[in-house]
C-alpha cells in the first residue's frame, strides 16, 4: 500500500542482508515505479536479483523516459540482458533514446505524446483521448498538460493546455486556440539549459525535435524536477 518512493526508501534502507529476502517478499507486488526511484547501486543490484525477463516486464509499465533513466544506471551487461528481454518497440525506443548525449533533452523526453493534427477540432480530440485511453494505448502518454499540434510532416506548429481545451466547445478548430509561441527544445539541448527554459518561461511541458524539426519527444516538469 505504500508509494513507490516510499518503498524504494524501505529496500535501501533495510539491512543489506536482509534486502534480497524483502524483494523476493514483494516481487509478486513490486510497483515498476519502485525501480525509478531506487539509488544507482541498489537498484543495480535488485536489477540483477529480479533477472532480465522481470525487470524487462516491469520495464515495459513505465514510460520510455522513466525506463531509460533505470536502464542507463545498470552496468553494461545486465543493461544489455534486460534490453534484450524487451518486446521490438520498447527495445527501439529505449535504444534510440540511450543514443543521444547524456545530459540532453534526449534523454529526458518521454516518447509517448499526445498530438492532433491542424484540422481537427475540439470534439474530434476529445474523443481521441478517450478512445486511446479506453484501448490501453501504449503509444500514448499516461499523464500530460499539454497536447501538440502537428503538420502532415509531423513538426510542432501548436501547443494547447488540456485547460483550454476542455473549456472550449466542440466545434472549435484547434488551429484557432492553440498557442503557436511556444519553445521548442531540439534533441540535444543539454539539461542546465533545459532546466532554465522552464524556470524562465514558467512551464509544464515543451516539445522536443529531431534535426529535421520533427516532433520525437516531450519533457514535463516532472522530469526537470
Amino acid at each position: 500500500e505504500l508509494h513507490a518512493a516510499d518503498v524504494a526508501d524501505l529496500i535501501q534502507f533495510i539491512a543489506p542482508d536482509a534486502r534480497p529476502g524483502l524483494v523476493d517478499a514483494i516481487r509478486g507486488v513490486l510497483n515498476p515505479e519502485v525501480l525509478a526511484e531506487l539509488d544507482d547501486d541498489v537498484r543495480g543490484r535488485v536489477v540483477e536479483q529480479l533477472g532480465a525477463s522481470e525487470t524487462a516486464l516491469a520495464l515495459a509499465d513505465l514510460e520510455t523516459d522513466e525506463a531509460i533513466e533505470v536502464l542507463e544506471t545498470l552496468k553494461a551487461p545486465v543493461r544489455r540482458a534486460v534490453i534484450d528481454s524487451l518486446d521490438a518497440d520498447q527495445r527501439a525506443a529505449v535504444e534510440d533514446g540511450l543514443s543521444y548525449p547524456g545530459e540532453s533533452a534526449g534523454r529526458l523526453m518521454q516518447r509517448e505524446v499526445m498530438t492532433v493534427p491542424e484540422y481537427w477540432n475540439v470534439g474530434q480530440t476529445i474523443d481521441f483521448m478517450r478512445e486511446a485511453g479506453d484501448a490501453a494505448d501504449d503509444t500514448q502518454p499516461a499523464q500530460f498538460y499539454d497536447i501538440f499540434v502537428v503538420d502532415p510532416a509531423h513538426r510542432p506548429v501548436g501547443a494547447i493546455p488540456l485547460s483550454r481545451l476542455l473549456r472550449t466547445g466542440r466545434p472549435v478548430a484547434v488551429r484557432d486556440i492553440m498557442e503557436t509561441e511556444m519553445k521548442v527544445l531540439p534533441v540535444t539541448t543539454d539539461q542546465e539549459d533545459v532546466a532554465f527554459v522552464f524556470r524562465r518561461r514558467d512551464l509544464v511541458s515543451a516539445p522536443v525535435i529531431d534535426d529535421a524539426g520533427r516532433l520525437v519527444g516531450a519533457i514535463t516538469i516532472d522530469d526537470v524536477v
